[in-house]
């Protein structure tokens, strides 16, 4: 049958987190490689291919290789989606269009659904999926989701003793779908929310799906004063006919990784999920 594992690594120093990070940064700041990547084939511009629903708003937020699609569909290729997102200077690669705080609101759809609201300061939502059927015919699939997030406070960088943070709320509002949908909201520091499935049916035959996520939030808090004032994280269900999932994570150091969902496999091939989430605090 097929593996799914969660490993939540412990904090094994800086130095170490380093080590990794250091490998990832080479590939550069945003890197997107493979032969193909979500959401870009035949289905891509048809209503039933999934819809996503993005707002960031902060600092060091990260979104990447997340999937919401009807149908996933190989036969006898070999299809590779390899993204690595990296933050190392504090600045979201998507910022937050409300005033108010960071807001996903779902839309009605026929196909899975995807919302997602982050605020605040290391926020990570990589590697989820929400696809309703995978099929793959003596084939090979894989994804392969590396997030990465480092905040040394380097005073020299004007990154240190950082006064007083305020971050907004963030919200995910579900919206109406035919499923499967996930609904996130993470606010305040080091939220990781990685390698998650709301899949429906998974059919493997004579070939391999392997999925592996990887993530990790590190900061060294040397040198930051002033209390940090989070804001609320609030998920609200939609109307879906199909599996949903609801998350909201408030504070420091929350971690919802590596769920397997309630999803079906078919397993005459390997079915391999991985996920790797690690959450450093230097303080």
């Amino acid at each position: 049958m097929g593996q799914r594992g969660r490993h939540a690594a412990p904090a094994a120093g800086m130095q170490k987190v380093r080590r990794v990070a250091a490998v990832v940064l080479t590939a550069g700041a945003l890197v997107s490689a493979g032969t193909g990547v979500a959401f870009a084939d035949v289905l891509e511009d048809v209503p039933l291919s999934g819809d996503e629903n993005l707002d960031q708003v902060g600092g060091q937020n990260l979104a990447c290789n997340n999937s919401a699609r009807l149908v996933r569909f190989n036969v006898a290729e070999t299809e590779h989606h390899e993204r690595v997102c990296v933050d190392r200077d504090g600045h979201s690669r998507r910022k937050g269009s409300h005033d108010g705080g960071a807001l996903a609101v779902g839309d009605t759809t026929l196909g899975p659904q995807v919302n997602a609201a982050q605020a605040g300061d290391q926020n990570l939502y990589c590697g989820n999926s929400a696809d309703v059927v995978t099929v793959n015919v003596t084939g090979d699939m894989y994804w392969d989701t590396t997030c990465v997030v480092t905040d040394p406070h380097d005073p020299h960088r004007g990154g240190g003793h950082r006064h007083g943070a305020h971050p907004r709320d963030a919200r995910a509002l579900g919206g109406t779908a035919t499923g499967p949908e996930i609904n996130s909201a993470q606010t305040g520091n080091q939220n990781l929310y990685c390698g998650n499935s709301a899949d429906t049916l998974t059919v493997n035959a004579l070939g391999s799906i392997r999925k592996n996520t990887t993530c990790t939030a590190a900061e060294d808090s040397s040198g930051v004063s002033g209390d940090q004032h989070r804001g609320r994280a609030l998920v609200r269900p939609g109307e879906v006919d199909g599996p949903e999932t609801n998350t909201a994570q408030n504070g420091k150091q929350n971690q919802a990784c590596g769920s397997p969902g309630s999803g079906l496999d078919v397993p005459l091939g390997p079915i391999e999920r991985q996920t790797t989430c690690t959450a450093y605090d230097g303080a």
